[in-house]
């Protein structure tokens, strides 16, 4: 019973995700940067959503390699 706990968290939290990545980097792509620096729009709109997806991919590779 452990590994269905296992499957189904996984499930979950992959269907969390499809929800709320794609609304976030929406938002984050039309936010209202008239007033900002070019500097920040870069990081908010290019780099941010870069680093996230890094991030994600990194929390998941160690425990797929474990097993755990």
């Amino acid at each position: 019973m452990d590994i269905m706990n296992k499957i189904i968290g996984v499930a979950l939290g992959l269907f969390i995700a499809a929800i709320i990545m794609p609304v976030a980097l929406q938002t984050l792509a039309n936010a209202n940067v008239t007033d900002v620096d070019a500097t920040v729009v870069t990081v908010l709109q290019v780099l941010l959503p870069i680093l996230a997806v890094v991030g994600i991919a990194l929390y998941f590779l160690p425990k797929m390699r474990s097993g755990e």
